[in-house]
């Protein structure tokens, strides 16, 4: 839940590179847990809310 609200930080202050390396910090505490824990599923979804989508060019 503190995470969410650190991306949040992030998100409102207009700091992409900042919310991508939290979500990378997250992602590597989640790796060291016991053989890996899966992010929550509101994170999962917050995440995707706030992070740019990429372009795709055709």
């Amino acid at each position: 839940m503190l995470h969410r609200c650190v991306f949040l930080a992030h998100h409102v202050a207009g700091d992409v590179e900042a919310l991508r390396a939290a979500a990378e910090r997250l992602a590597k505490i989640n790796e060291g847990l016991g053989g890996g824990a899966d992010m929550e599923a509101e994170t999962a979804q917050l995440l995707s809310t706030l992070l740019p989508k990429p372009v795709i060019w055709r």
